[in-house]
């Protein structure tokens, strides 16, 4: 209730070797209190790392479903690169699922996952790293699955800082790869974010596989090596696939 809606929330910083999402305050610092609360049941337990100077973290990510950034339900502009591709999954860009939109049932449709936070430096595990910007999703899983992430740069070391922003920099993650996989964020797009290629891949300090919060309140562990269609089957809410296995 602390929040006032009529504002834009106040936010971190997201850049670290490239200047992405700088920080944001209001006039008369509208939000700054509780956009930095710490909130503790939205950080997981295995990630003990310190919150540096943002409280306000978050480890716990709303399936996007596909592949691009922004990609909503509103109408397709006209620098769109693929007009007919929708998102598939459950929160997303101006998102308004309902329920009854889930045709594949709440219990075979992943709701939330676990995703590792950065601490503000260059690391493997917790990067979203820049990549070169794909038009399709079989590139875009090919390409971020393939990167070299010794060499390549971060686009940001800071994912999960801000529990706030509805993005797939802090609150989002999709079904491109599977769990503990590269994540990567598309560079040289046009137009807007909606032409974004994304792979945000869920992962986590848990041996083995990630957690995953089904649509019926059910948590279920999702293995990494879970066969990468099942994986994508769970990340859609109305593709008619059969009952899964996550294991």
């Amino acid at each position: 209730d602390s929040l006032d809606f009529s504002f834009a929330p106040e936010t971190p910083g997201m850049g670290g070797v490239i200047n992405f999402m700088p920080a944001y305050q209001n006039p008369n610092r509208e939000n700054a209190a509780s956009c930095r609360t710490k909130i503790a049941i939205f950080l997981c337990p295995s990630d003990q790392r310190p919150l540096s100077d943002w409280p306000g973290q978050n480890n716990y990510a709303g399936n996007q479903g596909g592949w691009l950034c922004d990609r909503g339900d509103n109408p397709a502009g006209s620098s769109d690169i693929l007009p007919n591709e929708l998102q598939t999954g459950i929160l997303y860009y101006l998102s308004r699922v309902r329920m009854a939109d889930v045709l594949d049932g709440t219990s075979n449709t992943a709701f939330f996952s676990e995703k590792i936070r950065g601490n503000g430096v260059p690391n493997r595990r917790s990067d979203l790293f820049a990549f070169p910007n794909q038009s399709s999703l079989a590139a875009t899983f090919q390409q971020c699955s393939t990167l070299n992430t010794l060499t390549a740069t971060p686009l940001t070391s800071k994912w999960g800082w801000s529990w706030v922003m509805g993005e797939n920099c802090c609150t989002l993650y999709n079904h491109v790869a599977a769990p503990n996989t590269n994540s990567c964020a598309g560079q040289g797009f046009p137009g807007t974010m909606t032409n974004m290629a994304m792979q945000v891949s869920a992962n986590s300090y848990h041996r083995g596989g990630v957690n995953v919060l089904m649509g019926d309140g059910a948590v279920r562990f999702a293995l990494d090596s879970i066969d990468l269609t099942v994986w994508r089957n769970v990340g859609t809410r109305a593709g008619g696939e059969p009952q899964t296995n996550l294991q």
